[in-house]
């Protein structure tokens, strides 16, 4: 499948992608918007002005932080090419408990993990070109590295797309939600939602 594969870009990316990117939970945007929570509860009698001031920056923040991740998926998408993976360096970065992905190949399985971090230093090579990338939770082992043709030295583990990808003989991408993913994007409209009805009641008092 991954010889196959090798097909000159640009390739067609499908709306798919945006629309997993745009709904995937994103575990650093919740604790900004947890500071949604907290600052303005803290604040609200002194400085009730303020308040929607929060709002505002913590909504524009994530918005533009996701739409910034979106273009860059889209982007790797469209110009990427398979690299070849020449080595596999890994680190131990201690304990944890969160959700992680990983691939085998083209097959990328999430689920929830308890235990040792680790980070793998990943060099593999792009027509002529040569770099890295870090892939931080489980070790990586045998999954597919996209490099930007025109900026190979820019790269990203399979893994690391919200939604699971296959790339026909054509240059065109299949894209799917993996499973569980309509949960996240449940919680993640309901954080959005939160923002701006918290924003919008902030307005309201001043």
């Amino acid at each position: 499948m991954l010889q196959s594969a090798r097909t000159a870009p640009p390739h067609r990316v499908p709306p798919t992608v945006a629309l997993a990117g745009a709904t995937v939970w994103n575990r650093r945007e919740s604790y900004w918007f947890l500071t949604a929570v907290i600052v303005p509860a803290a604040c609200w009698s002194r400085y009730p002005t303020a308040v929607p001031y929060v709002f505002a920056i913590v909504l524009l923040g994530a918005l533009v932080f996701r739409s910034r991740r979106i273009a860059w998926w889209v982007s790797m998408l469209r110009w990427g090419v398979i690299a070849d993976v020449e080595t596999v360096d890994t680190a131990l970065r201690g304990g944890r408990n969160l959700r992680l992905a990983h691939a085998t190949g083209w097959n990328v399985q999430r689920r929830w993990y308890t235990g040792v971090v680790t980070e793998s230093a990943v060099r593999y090579r792009a027509g002529e070109a040569r770099g890295h990338l870090f892939v931080r939770g489980l070790p990586f082992t045998t999954g597919v590295v996209l490099a930007h043709w025109k900026q190979p030295s820019s790269a990203v583990a399979i893994s690391d797309f919200p939604c699971d990808l296959q790339l026909d003989g054509k240059g065109r991408w299949a894209a799917s939600f993996p499973q569980g993913f309509w949960r996240q994007a449940l919680a993640t409209v309901a954080l959005y939602g939160y923002a701006i009805a918290g924003l919008t009641v902030s307005l309201g008092y001043r």
